[in-house]
């Protein structure tokens, strides 16, 4: 894990700043409520993960939706959607590592006073976007078919809807790189709260027009799963758009009203560097999940849909666990960019305490009533029989899956990406898929729930162990010269 150390340091004359300049940069990160090097630790995590709770939640509740309309189509549209919509998270895994990598180097250099660099930053992270937006649309859009029987999608309802889908998806494939990296930039400023109202704006349009594209309501087209796409892209490119609008007219955390559009590419690697980890990271979690599936599968269509159930509520269940992960890192990378070491530290723990006390307290809930939460999702007894035990091998598990998440972005803020992701690459694919295959083998079903919980709390321990190795207070994302005479 000591390849962490190998990431590049970005020099910047800070030593001896100008406080003619420096205090009105100051001010205006007050003003725009984005400076987290002072106030109330607790404040600024509720106000954070706040709006991004809820952003999680309104995207949930939008899959429903989309997800109600596209059922009335029939079976294969809601097996093309569904599998494409799989295909094309591990495509998003690339949008993670630029948004991550951007978000860390922004609030790093907003935290140390250099908005000029935080916007160089932001501009290079946007040209990152677009040009692998473009690299994904050319590769993938031949590859989208052949995908699709990679997964055994024969049916040929199924495969010819699904290349539909995805290739409509793959043309504006820009949209979820720009909306996943720009969101990242307003965090990294402290602004939470402008990505949540411009998600739901981009909802409620991408809900309108779903019904009246998917069915060709009031004169619009009739276009089935393909309606279903082009709604979604329409609402995200319009989000993308407002997000672009505010950064140049100087109504974002960071403006680019005066910011010179040309490449860098120094800076881009450093991005890149920064992020590469973070996207394997998430690979190799959903690379899990589907050798999770490749064991279940055999058990029977009952069993896999307790587990997709189960896993549904997990995935509920962890949106305060993600809101509280994802406010701690610009909390921890804006103080260490002002070298403020001790509250980047502090910031990390009451986040921590904070996360797991709300997924532990869910997590007895669920270990209390695991029948009452899968009834939401099925009459079928045998379903509820099955994903209750599941479900209270699981829901113990909660708060160490809460160590990860928010530990694991407190590490990201400080620029330690890698750490992060050998974690876990080790606890979900060693242990956890290890274990799952050798107990089921042993022990059977249960084992396979058995797997699953001790990959989380392995997981878990080994995040908390690593955080508290400190390395990461030395690693160096903005570096100052010595003042000179």
């Amino acid at each position: 894990m000591h390849q962490i150390d190998a990431i590049p340091t970005i020099e910047t004359s800070l030593a001896e700043p100008n406080t003619t300049t420096q205090e009105p940069q100051h001010k205006y990160m007050r003003e725009a409520r984005g400076d987290l090097t002072q106030g109330s630790l607790l404040k600024h995590l509720l106000r954070l993960a706040g709006p991004i709770i809820l952003s999680y939640i309104l995207q949930d509740a939008f899959n429903i939706i989309d997800m109600i309309f596209v059922g009335r189509l029939g079976p294969g549209a809601i097996a093309a959607v569904g599998v494409s919509g799989n295909l094309l998270r591990l495509i998003g895994v690339f949008s993670l590592g630029i948004s991550t990598g951007a978000g860390i180097m922004v609030a790093q250099y907003l935290g140390a006073r250099d908005r000029t660099q935080a916007e160089h930053i932001v501009i290079q992270s946007i040209l990152l976007a677009v040009f692998f937006s473009i690299c994904v649309t050319l590769v993938g859009y031949p590859l989208a078919k052949p995908g699709l029987l990679a997964v055994r999608m024969v049916d040929p309802e199924v495969l010819t809807l699904g290349t539909t889908y995805m290739h409509i998806v793959l043309i504006g494939i820009s949209t979820m790189f720009l909306s996943m990296t720009l969101g990242s930039i307003f965090r990294a400023g402290g602004d939470a709260f402008t990505p949540m109202l411009v998600l739901i704006f981009s909802t409620v349009i991408n809900i309108v027009l779903d019904p009246l594209l998917i069915f060709g309501l009031w004169g619009f087209p009739k276009l089935g799963v393909a309606g279903s796409a082009y709604a979604t892209l329409i609402g995200r490119g319009v989000g993308v758009v407002v997000l672009l609008y505010l950064c140049w007219t100087g109504r974002a955390p960071v403006s680019l009203k005066s910011v010179q559009f040309r490449a860098d590419l120094t800076e881009m690697l450093a991005i890149l560097r920064l992020g590469v980890y973070s996207s394997m990271q998430g690979f190799w979690r959903h690379f899990s999940r589907l050798g999770f599936l490749w064991v279940i599968g055999p058990y029977g269509k009952t069993v896999v849909a307790a587990y997709t159930i189960c896993m549904r509520l997990r995935i509920l269940v962890m949106n305060p666990g993600f809101g509280i992960a994802n406010s701690v890192a610009p909390l921890v990378g804006q103080n260490l960019g002002a070298n403020q070491v001790d509250r980047a530290e502090r910031a990390a723990r009451v986040a921590n305490i904070l996360g797991a006390a709300i997924m532990a307290v869910i997590g007895a809930i669920f270990l209390v009533f695991p029948e009452t939460f899968i009834r939401i999702f099925t009459p079928d007894t045998e379903v509820i029989e099955i994903g209750t035990v599941y479900l209270r091998f699981l829901a113990p598990t909660f708060g160490f899956i809460a160590f990860s998440l928010v530990l694991g972005k407190a590490l990201n803020g400080a620029g330690d990406t890698f750490s992060p992701m050998v974690i876990t690459l080790g606890s979900q694919l060693v242990v956890g898929l290890g274990l799952v295959i050798i107990l089921s083998h042993l022990i059977g079903l249960n084992g396979v729930w058995i797997g699953i919980a001790l990959s989380n709390i392995v997981q878990g321990i080994a995040m908390w162990l690593w955080y508290h190795t400190g390395r990461w207070k030395s690693i160096k994302i903005v570096r100052r010269k010595p003042k000179t005479v």
